[in-house]
């Protein structure tokens, strides 16, 4: 019989009596510190905060099948639950169970490839005004923050698609709701993490900063809520077809039995923090690894220019379909840098998989970058080599179990299409206009964690091509 491991047998670092490994973490870091442990330890091992006791996990055949096994028998760490739900948010992303189900078909319908195309005018526009900043910025060769600009243009996205809204948060200068936006999750990230609720006992400048922030963004969703509600009241036909998540998610109020004001109002919090952030850190990130890879960026410029020909970007929603480089970059992007290295889980009860017993009440810490750079699941695991994903040229070894950047199992983000074809339509529009050259700095880029792994801050000059 085949011995069954559990946390006792299980190896980790060393810590500290009581308190564990708690002074050997830096937060902001942590998913480097689990590859750097793993080497030592194994795809899985155990640490300790406090007396928490986490299983890390980066094995990815294991993490399939735990992730398989979710909503029912495995859900989001208790904890990560309580600190978002105490920020006003209860949606899709931490609701479980039968909740969960309510949830996601909602939130799946509008999201669907109808409603994009549907929405793909509006993209276009959306994608122009992006365009135009950068044909200014190139004119006048001015240094450009492109996170920042990817932010805005993913805001500008999630609120017309999800919420019918139009926004135009490109060419406004400053007092966006972008600008709250991104310190709400480091905070919630800094929150799950802490072993003490400090905040709750003395109110830092940048808890008072964020919980301010919190509040626009509150008002920012109630005033949205609002002027759906009278669309609908204006036109009743909406009901029957809802043209947006928005609309969807207020008939469902309506009429599904405990999804209420709350439901409404988490559910379109977490699409505006979440359709913000994981795509723009995305892009972000594809440019730092075209940069370093010139060969790629004349690939794609090839690419672009034969399906786009004299146009800045796609006019047609079919003509995404074409971009096969293009999206390989994403994938291959999303395979080295992924937005979301870290899924925090947990047992509902004690269970055991794959030979490994979890214990109702231990915290798993999901590890899923580990696996995606490993030379057991993809050759030349290191490299940025976008030419994997295309099926005509495939590595050896290409296991795309070991590439989640959308998670696995029922919980698979039901963004992804809308993700795709947003990095698509930019990183088309960007290199068939313009060239793309890092600002000179003696500070390299960096790898930060706070809830979505984003880069540290950096520069480009752009020259029209």
């Amino acid at each position: 019989m085949k011995e069954v491991k559990t946390y006792k047998t299980l190896n980790g670092p060393k810590g500290l009596p009581y308190l564990g490994n708690m002074f050997q973490i830096d937060v902001s870091r942590l998913h480097l510190q689990i590859e750097s442990w793993e080497k030592e330890f194994g795809d899985v091992f155990k640490i300790k905060l406090a007396g928490i006791k986490l299983i890390v996990i980066s094995n990815p055949e294991l993490i399939q099948k735990i992730l398989k096994l979710r909503p029912k028998e495995f859900q989001r760490a208790s904890k990560l639950n309580r600190i978002i739900r105490e920020q006003g948010i209860h949606g899709l992303f931490n609701a479980e169970h039968g909740d969960w189900e309510k949830h996601r078909s909602i939130i799946t319908k509008g999201l669907d490839v109808k409603h994009q195309i549907q929405f793909f005018p509006e993209l276009k526009e959306i994608t122009e005004r992006l365009y135009h900043k950068w044909e200014k910025d190139a004119r006048e060769g001015n240094e450009v923050d492109l996170q920042q600009d990817f932010l805005r243009f993913t805001v500008d996205v999630t609120t017309s698609i999800a919420f019918g809204i139009k926004m135009n948060t490109i060419e406004e200068e400053g007092g966006v709701i972008q600008d709250h936006l991104e310190k709400v999750f480091p905070m919630i990230f800094k929150r799950i993490n802490e072993p003490i609720p400090f905040h709750k006992i003395f109110k830092t400048k940048k808890d008072k900063d964020f919980e301010k922030s919190l509040n626009e963004i509150h008002i920012f969703i109630d005033e949205i809520i609002k002027k759906g509600k009278a669309r609908i009241a204006q036109n009743p036909a909406l009901r029957e077809n809802p043209s947006n998540v928005l609309e969807a998610i207020l008939v469902a109020a309506e009429t599904i039995d405990g999804f209420g004001d709350e439901e409404v109002k988490g559910n379109l919090l977490i699409l505006l923090m979440a359709g913000e952030d994981t795509t723009a850190h995305t892009l972000a990130w594809s440019i730092v690894e075209l940069i370093q890879n010139p060969s790629a960026i004349k690939t794609l410029q090839s690419e672009v220019d034969a399906v786009l020909k004299e146009d800045i970007l796609f006019q047609e929603y079919e003509h995404h379909n074409q971009l096969k480089y293009t999206e390989a970059i994403a994938n291959e992007t999303m395979r080295l840098k992924p937005v979301a290295p870290i899924v925090l889980n947990e047992p509902t009860e004690t269970i055991e998989v794959d030979g490994y017993l979890f214990e109702k009440g231990h915290r798993l810490v999901i590890q899923t970058r580990i696996g995606a750079k490993s030379e057991t699941y993809f050759t030349n695991a290191e490299q940025f080599n976008p030419e994997r994903w295309i099926a005509a040229s495939r590595c050896p070894m290409h296991n795309t179990d070991a590439f989640m950047p959308f998670g696995a199992g029922p919980r698979f983000c039901p963004g992804r299409n809308l993700a795709m074809l947003e990095m698509k339509m930019v990183l088309s529009m960007l290199f068939r206009n313009f060239n793309v050259e890092m600002v000179a700095d003696n500070n390299p880029i960096e790898e930060i964690l706070a809830f979505t792994m984003l880069s540290t801050p950096y520069r480009v000059k752009l020259t029209k091509r």
